[in-house]
């Protein structure tokens, strides 16, 4: 008799367990580095890259940008600990000091009518208070999280009537619904990282990115200035690989535009962080803010 197909499912998997199928870490076959190749190269994989081929990174636009949301800067509520009043708090080990101040000073520039977060926690936080204390209007927040723990631990009692919860993964989310995003409205992306068969990387990069209408923002989290990963991370087995399709994407991209890239300009550009965001100079973060600036056929 013929396995069925989930008996067939766990065959291969114990398999796969056992180095019966599939290549070893390291083997050029497979996605998780030779280390000892990453140790040997270190000065070339991990060089300073102030120049990414491909990648219009506009710099005097940032800057403009960064003089806008000075604006804003004073009225940041936020401190290191948490305090009464308030959902988020600067020490925590997600999302710090200059990815919660670019995010709090971008909705108040931005005004979005409809926020989606796909993988929610210490950045709904900022979120939800930036919405409490300092925007005038209703603004819709939808949260995709299929793991809600930590979000449901860090909100008040009560705030669940303050967004639409979707505790599944975003491949299970009906496409409509990034449809309702307009100019000005914000994507926030802190995903898996991963890109694998049938991961949420593939999925947003290949089927919601391309829907999205012209001038909605969007916020990928835990891309670094070179669109490299840390070799600490790498040598702790982190075999992350979202970031470099994200420099692929934005290769040659006249489609999407970056508007912000806290890492780069947190290590190009520090005088100028200091000057107008001085908390966010103590830790630029990971944040890469994107906005959706043609939806032409190709993007040209």
């Amino acid at each position: 008799m013929k396995d069925t197909r989930s008996e067939t499912i766990a065959r291969l998997n114990r398999q796969l367990a056992a180095g019966e199928l599939g290549w070893p870490p390291g083997h050029f076959y497979s996605p998780v580095p030779d280390l000892t190749d990453v140790w040997k190269r270190e000065p070339a994989i991990f060089a300073p890259q102030p120049h990414l081929p491909g990648i219009r990174l506009e710099i005097d636009r940032q800057l403009r940008l960064l003089e806008q949301l000075a604006r804003y800067y004073p009225e940041v509520p936020f401190t290191d600990q948490k305090q009464a009043g308030l959902r988020f708090h600067y020490d925590n080990p997600n999302f710090s000091y200059g990815e919660a101040i670019v995010l709090y000073c971008m909705m108040r520039l931005l005004n979005p009518r409809r926020i989606i977060e796909i993988g929610s926690g210490y950045s709904s936080c900022v979120i939800l208070d930036t919405i409490e204390r300092a925007l005038p209007g209703v603004v819709d927040c939808t949260f995709i999280e299929p793991f809600p723990e930590l979000l449901l631990g860090l909100v008040n009692p009560g705030d669940q009537k303050r967004f639409r919860l979707l505790d599944h993964r975003v491949q299970e989310v009906d496409l409509a619904v990034f449809d309702d995003l307009a100019a000005n409205d914000i994507l926030i992306v802190d995903s898996s990282h991963v890109s694998k068969v049938g991961s949420d990387v593939n999925h947003i990069l290949f089927q919601i990115l391309p829907r999205l209408r012209e001038g909605v923002y969007v916020h990928i989290h835990d891309i670094m200035q070179g669109f490299e990963y840390p070799k600490e991370w790498v040598y702790q087995g982190r075999a992350w690989n979202e970031a470099y399709l994200v420099r692929a994407f934005l290769q040659y991209n006249s489609a999407f535009s970056i508007e912000l890239f806290n890492a780069y300009m947190g290590e190009y550009h520090r005088r100028a962080l200091s000057d107008l965001l001085p908390l966010a100079a103590r830790n630029p973060g990971t944040s890469l803010w994107l906005r959706r600036s043609s939806t032409r056929e190709g993007g040209s």
